[in-house]
């Protein structure tokens, strides 16, 4: 029997993950601009970042895809991990927004 439980959790957090895909879309646009320096192409952690942020739909989705096949296959606590995957995305900038308050 398939847990109820697991798959509200699925449904309800895929949906504000998509959701939080429209500030995600702000992000992804506005990230164009690091490299509005000249030279500022050939700094790493810059291409690094600008890759992070624009790999997060192909993250959102393939995790989606893969928590409902291991659903599916009733293996609850595994489906929740990769499920939770985008939520890695939301931890620096959750971090950030601290950083910024207690300064």
């Amino acid at each position: 029997m398939k847990s109820k439980k697991t798959f509200l959790f699925l449904l309800i957090s895929q949906i504000l993950f998509v959701l939080g895909s429209v500030a995600w879309f702000f992000f992804a646009v506005m990230s164009v601009m690091m490299f509005d320096t000249p030279g500022s192409e050939n700094i790493v952690w810059a291409q690094l970042l600008f890759l992070a942020i624009w790999v997060y739909p192909l993250a959102l989705l393939g995790s989606a895809i893969i928590s409902w096949i291991l659903y599916h296959y009733q293996k609850m606590k595994t489906a929740v991990a990769v499920g939770l995957i985008p939520a890695l995305w939301l931890l620096p900038i959750i971090g950030f927004l601290l950083y910024a308050n207690l300064s």
